[in-house]
């Protein structure tokens, strides 16, 4: 159920009492009452619904077996969880109060508030969470352990915002976009050349036949931005490797299937067409207006999304999770990263400067995962055919004091944290009962009741691919 939360505005200002209503969903279904675990979702970049129904293994498999109470936070400035309401929350003045730091602080309070409410100061919590909420739910777990015995952090970017450390761990600026172009590449021989091919054609159409663009994407009218347009149809290419899901029928090899080497002119532009339509889930038989046809970020944006006006992580791409991505030449578009061009736009848009460090002196980045930091109980999971694993914990070094490295070789973002389908790799499988038996490690050696079983944290568990 859907439930408000009187949340403090500002956690560093002890004058400061404002208060705002914070989303969170709870389901009591399984759990075992007070004593018995929490599991707890460190909510990301966008409503929370979303990421309750994209986490079956944590809702519908960890919660019935471990008598969990299962609790997801909406992240504040998303969703329902506006501090000033729909119209004042995105200004810069009220932007502000958008960091990590704060949101984090959000997460304890709510969570300490809620178990004291509940009568369930034994209850120990684990947290979760995906993509930029995995990166969260490292943070937790490392700023707050005496709120949190550990955490799973799946396709947990946080490396890509610790530049300090890119040299040696391998990571540049087209760490982001290789993984895109291997994926494509790895599905089907030649097809990554042929989408290169096939948008070049599109943005040719686009400028001198704007109707003969409008017919094949199937738009009601020509694009009148044929950047615009370009980008929206990029957009869908890049954003594919990362959803490229088994039971979603695979995205990627989808498109490599239909957009073939052999296929030129019209049948070319078509083939790019439907698959386009399809990412963004446009009804073959609808007249799609050209207005929701475009991507409007300058030079398509940074690639993994950027700095864009009246929008929360516009403004967070813009204070602390600014990528320094670019796209190499002889690709789909050119994006070439240039600090002070964002710098530009950020100060137009927010006021604010970019600090490509932010994150990682407040947190260590990189740093977490080393021999001294004293952090512990940290589960990594990446997939390498994800675009954001480039920035993730990789390195069989980095397991901590229980904790451990997980990187697959044929999942996707965040796979693991997915309801257990049918059609998932074995070693997928896999690494979602390794996880399973860390966590329950973590709550035995906690002292959590409810027969809670499991091996030892102090035993590392690996599987790097």
């Amino acid at each position: 159920r859907s439930t408000p939360f009187e949340q403090r505005v500002d956690h560093a200002s002890p004058a400061a009492n404002a208060t705002w209503r914070q989303r969170y969903l709870i389901s009591e279904a399984h759990w075992g009452g007070p004593g018995s675990p929490i599991l707890f979702y460190t909510g990301n970049e966008g409503p929370i619904t979303g990421f309750w129904a994209a986490c079956g293994f944590v809702t519908e498999v960890l919660a019935p077996r471990l008598g969990a109470l299962v609790v997801f936070a909406e992240q504040r400035f998303y969703g329902e969880s506006l501090p000033f309401g729909r119209i004042g929350s995105f200004s810069p003045a009220a932007l502000a109060l958008l960091t990590a730091e704060q949101v984090l602080a959000d997460y304890a309070l709510l969570l300490t508030s809620l178990k004291a409410q509940l009568h369930a100061a034994e209850s120990r919590v684990v947290a979760f969470g995906g993509s930029f909420g995995g990166t969260l739910a490292t943070l937790f777990r490392a700023k707050y352990p005496h709120v949190v015995v550990g955490a799973l952090a799946a396709s947990a970017p946080l490396g890509y915002y610790s530049p300090t450390y890119w040299k040696e761990r391998g990571v540049d600026e087209l760490t982001w976009f290789r993984t895109v172009e291997r994926v494509y590449t790895e599905a089907k021989e030649g097809c990554y050349e042929t989408l290169v091919r096939a948008v070049h054609l599109a943005n040719a159409t686009a400028r001198s036949d704007g109707r003969a663009a409008a017919a094949a994407f199937g738009l009601c009218s020509p694009p009148e931005d044929a950047d615009a347009f370009v980008f929206w149809v990029t957009e869908a290419l890049e954003s594919m490797p990362q959803i490229d899901y088994q039971d979603a029928g695979s995205p990627v090899n989808a498109t490599c299937e239909a957009v073939r080497r052999e296929l030129q002119g019209a049948e070319l532009l078509a083939a790019l067409a439907a698959v386009t339509r399809r990412y963004y889930g446009v009804a073959t038989d609808a007249c799609l207006p050209q207005t929701s046809a475009r991507n409007l970020q300058v030079a398509g944006g940074t690639p993994g999304d950027g700095p864009a006006p009246a929008s929360s992580w516009g403004y967070q791409s813009c204070s602390e999770t600014l990528h320094p991505f670019s796209i190499p030449p002889g690709s789909w578009r050119p994006y070439r990263f240039s600090l002070p061009a964002l710098t530009a736009l950020c100060r137009q848009y927010y006021n604010v400067t970019p600090d490509l460090h932010r994150l990682e002196r407040w947190s260590g980045g990189y740093a977490i995962a080393g021999k001294d930091s004293g952090h512990s109980n940290i589960i990594w999971s990446n997939g390498r055919r994800d675009p954001w694993h480039g920035g993730g914990f990789l390195r069989a070094a980095d397991a901590l004091p229980g904790g451990a490295v997980f990187v697959m070789n044929s999942t996707a973002h965040h796979q693991d944290l997915r309801l257990p389908q049918t059609t998932d790799p074995p070693e997928l499988t896999s690494v979602r009962a390794m996880e399973e038996r860390i966590i329950r490690g973590w709550l035995r050696e906690s002292g959590v009741g409810g027969g809670v079983g499991g091996p030892s944290p102090n035993t590392v568990h690996s599987s790097v691919s």
